[in-house]
């Protein structure tokens, strides 16, 4: 069983899909029970927030709700979890994720642990310059897809934020690898399910003109 002696809070975002809230937290809490978890609606006014109540009354003493207003968009609310908890250490997991077995908090933890250097760590994947997959490359940037993540929250604080953009941590992460510090690749498939039809597949990214633009241009390779 993990203690708060490891340094960690676990953050799920949640956005109108408060049936995969359930799911999730369910999952995470079967191996998890004493965890602390923080639980953020992104202004679903959809009757989530009854769902976030219910969550918070079945663990209250290791579980707390952030009920925003509006919707921060993801990178917004995921800033917005690292400047509001107080832990060395935050793991993100997406609202569509399902956990498979104990392990998966400690392993990354001890990871993050192995050299002064580790900043994120989960599925390590290469991107361009606009946030689009690509192959590995001298030009790609190295990412931590934020499914399943853990950054050191002090080290966050000091690179600019997430941001509101399909790959929300990409400019922060490229400031990362220049300032030397590293991403690194963790098996996150061995320990957790990817259900792939959460938020973003039911309600989109919601990313406006800026958003479509930038991926207009990709699509031009500019």
């Amino acid at each position: 069983m993990m203690s708060s002696s490891l340094g960690v809070t676990v953050v799920i975002i949640n956005f109108r899909t408060p049936d995969l809230l359930r799911r999730a937290v369910s999952s995470f809490r079967t191996h998890y029970p004493a965890a602390p978890l923080l639980l953020i609606d992104n202004g679903s006014h959809d009757g989530s927030d009854i769902a976030m109540r219910e969550l918070w009354r079945q663990s209250p003493d290791q579980t707390r709700l952030l009920l925003n207003h509006q919707n921060l968009h993801h990178g917004p609310a995921m800033d917005q979890a690292l400047r509001h908890v107080q832990t060395p250490y935050v793991l993100f997991l997406d609202s569509d994720c399902e956990v498979l077995k104990e392990g998966l908090v400690e392993r990354m933890i001890d990871v993050a642990h192995s050299d002064e250097s580790h900043y994120a760590i989960g599925k390590k994947i290469f991107m361009n310059k606009r946030g689009f997959d690509v192959a590995e490359s001298e030009d790609a940037t190295p990412y931590i897809r934020p499914i399943c993540m853990l950054v050191h929250r002090e080290r966050y604080l000091s690179l600019p934020p997430f941001e509101r953009h399909g790959a929300p941590c990409l400019t922060n992460m490229c400031a990362a690898t220049a300032r030397g510090l590293t991403l690194i690749h963790f098996p996150v498939e061995e320990y957790v399910v990817h259900l792939g039809r959460g938020t973003a597949s039911i309600h989109g990214y919601r990313l406006g003109l800026r958003g479509r633009f930038n991926h207009f241009l990709n699509r031009l390779g500019l």
